[in-house]
């Protein structure tokens, strides 16, 4: 339909133009053809006399003409009498040849053949015009040309036919065909097909029950262009239909009255309604099935009055919402809600490619600039056409300018679009927004959350605000925002002051830092600075001068993002480029946040007293002693020492009673735990990882009631398993979930009985020398247990108590050198790494994988709505071996990192249970070799008109190097939202991301996983033999035997940037990153608050001990 819209998504005219003599028939027969038009929804343009009338039609007329898709010509008896309606029929058919419209004549009550042949009243009235214009006779003859030819169209009679039927026939016939005409504003529906296939799910046409269904996302994102691709699709389908666009605009503009006046108005076809009572809009509406389209909703008001109850509509009507608020929709009891999502890469490149280009890709030599801007852009469809439109015809000097300028400068029509979100927020929302966006982006919403909240920001109601309001998302615990809102946030604090960072409430840009401190030229405006060192060309001074106007100073972060991996170098660069005075003041009455790299003096100055202090953290200091007695710090919850190779002792913990985390790693100097840490009731994570030095640890250190996670990996003297089975069976156990003991004794290497740590459910023995004669009988006791690392040890096989751990998801034998065969694990598995591996000859037939169904109904699913990233898959099994093939069983293989899998007809049924995903690689390093970085698989699934996209997970982590080639198998479900009746090829894809070195992909393979009997698709709970039965101990030896050289991708590893420690996890993650690498990367904030399942990466020991 054409709607009239002043966004960016319709701008479009009419569909029909009305062209009549007003004498004949403007209040009877056009007055009942327009009102049924504008029932059904058909946009007409009507002449209501108040345009100025002249000798020549107005320019008005001509537009609105010139935008119709259809053009009615009601040809009465004096039409032809008046010659503005033919001047009206004459720019009518030079647009049926210049623009493709169509035209269709309305003989009304004449006889087709006395227009065409002239005669009649229209012979007479041309005549009348021949006189009046006898010096302008060749007007007069395009006016006889004109009516000869619109009645050589097909068209109505109107002779002896019933007015109601011959008008249904007419609006009818005009429907079909605007139904069949394609949109204007096709480029404009560019990768949308899936959203419409989903709301059509959502909107259940078959249903006569009333239905309203919200549409949400942030700005810009294509809400209003998939609300309008809809509304094109079902409006014929309803008696009355209106698409009410920038609802809100309305609202400020006109009131809440005008807009039910002009819902009622077009809906019923009706002026001038007069609303007399609450009942009046509810008695029009309630028998007649309605399409409506609410646009841009942003106060709860309008869905009150508008909609205040599905009653007031007749059966079968559909209510459409759009809006970039859920909790509007919540409020108003709206179920069914879609997330409008970016658009993904091809589709983003091809809507850029319409504007940029004017076609569906872009010139050869501009494609590495269309993929700056998509880079930019992020799929953001509000900024691919704008950008594109701007960059249209310009060269590519011009286009470099322009991207350069995007750096520094936002487009402010994208800007303008996205800022509406941010002024709709409460004070103590746009500060959390403006922070997150300023300094805690893909930081831990549980830390982020305990920080703002000591900011009496209220986080907890404000992060759930800006989540429904499309302004921020949480994937894996962790905050994130699109670039460009981030870049709104940032904006909106410069603009105040643009010249004057000094003023800017977050300073957040190092050059702009630089200015502020070397000047002097801080102010009472400034609450946070986050600087980061590696960006830093000079050296910059901290003084009390520096600092002295800032005194409400909340945050101050001072780090590196480029840290090298190796200790050594990492300490070099601790020497950092601020020089910070031995008798600096500042303000630390707001201060909560402290967090200091490389920070250079021995000790923290007497008088730092900070009463509303959360996280002090000073990783690669060169601090001997933190403090000197008690320092009484309540709020204080994070402390992170790590790396501090100077100091000797902790400080006296007695004033800090309310510390969480507690991260001592790497000081390679310490010597001594203060007995006061035992009086942290509160503590959960305790790191006192490769403190080599320290011999011991407080006596009753098992009072830690809240302990849940202690890693003291790397202290050979600091505790033996005599200290563990005390702290379990004489003190009683803490709620720990890891506790990492070491022995060098694999004889008298034990555990701890039953049930002293029936909790645990981490357990990393990684270079305990354990071999086939130890006593690891217990370990099949710890029924909570759910990862293992076993890695780096000497037995050749398994210990036979693996089995009964029923609950065991991850097993970690990495550089288990002499281990031959894996067999009597529990079925509970999910993945196992046995990188390096190098014995392994035999895998035990019958591998099962228990759990959930690994298959979605076969009926239709509902889609999964409302997830923030919906393209990520679980795989259900993964399995890491040396080899340097690819199993037989697996049949479509192919050189290489990509590979296709073309699907035979009626290929999904009840036996096929999932996908198998192969890959051959090599990483051909020294062990030692301080390396990291991960493999990992995408997925594309086609069908005839669509394509889904999916990252799988977990990946698979490379240490160091590999002796030989390896195998990744992957046993990978399909996803819940995929009709898989239309899919008819997969495509899988394998990529490495390394800090340094090369990886090859050699080989990979695809193909299906089938039951081995007939089993219902609903309810499948295992697959069987994932490696070929009967005889899987063969599989081995297929997979160690050939060479699998070939043309495959080789990947170079760079230094990766490396995030703060700090995680907090809500649910399980890969396994797969439980790591045995010792370097620590920057910002590395150990923090761990973990309400589920926490990441392995967390747990790191050392490659190099695995070369025994």
């Amino acid at each position: 339909m054409a709607i009239s819209s002043s966004s960016s998504s319709f701008q479009r005219g009419y569909d029909v133009f009305l062209s009549f003599r007003g004498e004949d028939t403007r209040n009877n027969f056009t007055a009942h053809l327009y009102k049924e038009l504008r029932t059904k929804g058909i946009n007409t343009f009507i002449d209501d006399d108040k345009l100025d009338r002249g000798q020549v039609i107005s320019p008005a007329l001509v537009a609105a003409i010139e935008n119709s898709m259809f053009s009615i010509v009601v040809l009465s008896e004096n039409y032809a009498s008046s010659g503005w309606c033919l001047d009206e029929l004459v720019k009518i058919l030079e647009c049926k040849e210049s623009r493709g419209q169509r035209v269709l004549p309305i003989f009304y009550n004449v006889d087709p053949s006395d227009v065409r042949k002239h005669m009649g009243k229209f012979g007479e009235a041309l005549a009348k015009h021949e006189e009046n214009f006898k010096e302008n006779m060749g007007r007069v003859q395009i006016w006889r040309d004109a009516l000869t030819q619109v009645a050589n169209l097909s068209g109505w009679d109107s002779r002896n036919k019933n007015e109601v039927t011959l008008i249904e026939e007419i609006v009818s016939g005009i429907l079909n065909d605007i139904i069949h005409i394609p949109s204007s504003d096709a480029e404009d529906l560019v990768g949308i097909d899936s959203s419409i296939r989903e709301m059509e799910s959502l909107l259940c046409m078959e249903s006569i029950d009333v239905r309203m269904i919200g549409i949400w996302g942030m700005g810009g994102i294509g809400k209003t262009t998939l609300a309008g691709a809809i509304y094109d699709r079902i409006f014929n389908q309803f008696e009355g239909c209106i698409f009410f666009e920038n609802v809100g605009e309305d609202l400020k503009r006109q009131g809440i009255d005008a807009l039910k006046e002009k819902l009622l108005s077009q809906t019923l076809g009706c002026k001038n309604l007069n609303l007399t009572g609450r009942t009046s809009m509810g008695a029009s509406l309630c028998s007649k099935k309605v399409l409506l389209v609410l646009d841009d909703v942003n106060d709860s008001i309008v869905l009150t009055k508008l909609l205040p109850s599905r009653n007031w509509f007749g059966p079968g009507s559909r209510i459409i919402i759009t809006t970039r608020n859920k909790d509007l929709l919540s409020m108003h009891g709206v179920k069914e809600t879609y997330k409008v999502k970016e658009l993904e890469g091809n589709k983003a490149m091809e809507l850029f490619s319409h504007y940029a280009f004017k076609r569906d890709h872009p010139k050869d030599d501009f494609v590495e600039l269309s993929k700056d801007i998509l880079a930019y852009t992020q799929g953001l469809p509000l900024a691919l056409k704008v950008l594109g439109s701007l960059l249209f015809g310009r060269s590519k000097h011009e286009w470099e300018g322009e991207l350069d300028k995007l750096k520094r400068i936002p487009n402010m029509e994208i800007q303008r679009v996205l800022q509406i979100s941010y002024d709709c927020l409460t004070d103590n929302e746009k500060d959390i927004f403006l922070d997150i966006a300023c300094f805690f982006l893909w930081e831990d919403n549980d830390y982020v959350t305990k920080i703002l909240d000591s900011c009496n920001f209220f986080p907890t109601s404000g992060i759930k605000a800006l989540i429904n309001k499309s302004l921020i998302t949480i994937f894996d615990n962790k905050l994130k925002m699109h670039d460009l809102l981030q870049e709104m946030g940032r904006e909106v604090v410069r603009k105040k002051f643009p010249k004057m960072p000094g003023k800017w409430s977050r300073l957040w840009n190092h050059e702009d830092i630089f200015h502020v401190l070397k000047r002097n030229m801080g102010t009472e405006e400034v609450e946070g600075i986050f600087l980061n060192l590696s960006h830093l060309e000079q050296k910059l001074e901290f003084t009390t001068q520096a600092f002295a106007g800032m005194n409400r100073l909340r945050l101050l972060k001072v780090y590196k993002s480029d840290i090298s991996r190796t200790f050594e170098d990492a300490s070099k660069k601790a020497n950092c480029k601020v020089h910070f005075s031995e008798d600096i003041k500042f303000h630390y009455d707001d201060l909560r946040l402290l967090y200091f790299h490389g920070y250079p003096l021995k000790s923290l100055p007497n008088d730092f007293n900070p009463k509303n202090l959360v996280d002090l953290s000073m990783p690669y200091s060169r601090v001997r002693q933190l403090w000197e007695g008690i320092k009484v710090l309540e709020k204080l919850k994070f402390m992170n020492l790590s790396h501090s190779r100077y100091l000797r002792e902790t400080p006296d913990f007695s004033g800090v009673i309310n510390l969480e985390q507690l991260v001592l790693e790497g000081c390679t100097s310490l010597c001594e735990v203060h007995p006061s840490l035992v009086v942290l009731n509160k503590l959960n994570f305790l790191s006192l990882k490769n403190c080599t030095m320290l011999k011991s640890l407080p006596s009753n250190i098992y009072n830690l009631k809240s302990l849940e996670t202690f890693d003291v990996s790397g202290c050979p003297d600091c505790v033996n398993l005599k200290w563990l089975k005390e702290l379990g069976v004489d003190k009683g156990t803490p709620s720990a979930s890891h506790l990492m003991p070491r022995s060098s004794n694999s004889i008298c290497f034990m555990l701890p009985p039953f049930p002293v740590l029936c909790s645990l459910t981490k357990l990393n023995l990684t270079n305990c020398s354990i071999a086939d004669g130890a006593n690891l009988g217990n370990i099949g006791f710890l029924s909570s247990l759910k990862s293992l690392n076993l890695s780096g040890n000497y037995f050749v096989t398994l210990p036979s108590s693996i089995n009964q751990l029923s609950q065991l998801k991850w097993l970690g034998l990495e550089n288990c050198k002499r281990l031959k065969a894996l067999q009597e694990l529990p079925s509970s598995i999910e993945e196992i790494n046995a990188h390096n591996c190098t014995s392994l000859t035999t895998l035990t037939s019958g591998f099962k994988l228990k759990g959930d169904p690994l298959l979605p109904p076969l009926e239709p699913a509902s889609p999964v709505l409302e997830t923030s990233i919906p393209e990520l898959l679980k795989a259900a099994f993964g399995l890491v071996i040396p080899g340097r093939r690819i199993p037989d069983w697996i049949r479509n293989q192919d050189y290489g990192s990509e590979i296709e899998l073309e699907l035979p007809p009626s290929w999904f049924n009840s036996n096929v249970l999932a996908f198998a995903l192969a890959v051959i690689y090599s990483f051909p390093l020294p062990l030692c070799h301080r390396s990291s970085g991960w493999v990992s698989a995408d997925c594309n699934f086609y069908s005839h008109h669509s394509s889904w996209h999916y990252a799988v997970y977990p990946q698979t982590t490379l240490r160091g190097g590999l002796e030989s080639d390896h195998l990744w198998l992957l046993c990978v479900p399909f996803p819940s939202s995929i009709n898989f009746d239309e899919v008819i090829r997969i495509k899988a894809s394998f990529d490495v991301s390394l800090n340094r070195g090369v990886c090859e992909i050699k080989k990979c393979g695809i193909d299906l996983v089938y039951g081995n009997e007939e089993v219902n698709g609903n309810n499948i709970t295992m697959i069987q033999y994932i490696s070929p039965p009967p005889n899987s101990t063969l599989l081995l030896e297929q997979i160690h035997g050939g060479d699998s050289s070939g043309s495959g991708r080789s990947h170079d590893g760079s230094e990766s940037e490396n995030s703060d420690y700090y995680n907090s996890c809500d649910g399980e993650t890969s396994e797969s990153e439980w790591c045995s690498d010792d370097s620590e990367s920057e910002n590395s904030d150990y923090y761990n608050s973990c309400d589920g399942e926490t990441s392995e990466s967390e747990w790191c020991s050392d490659d190099s001990e695995s070369e025994m």
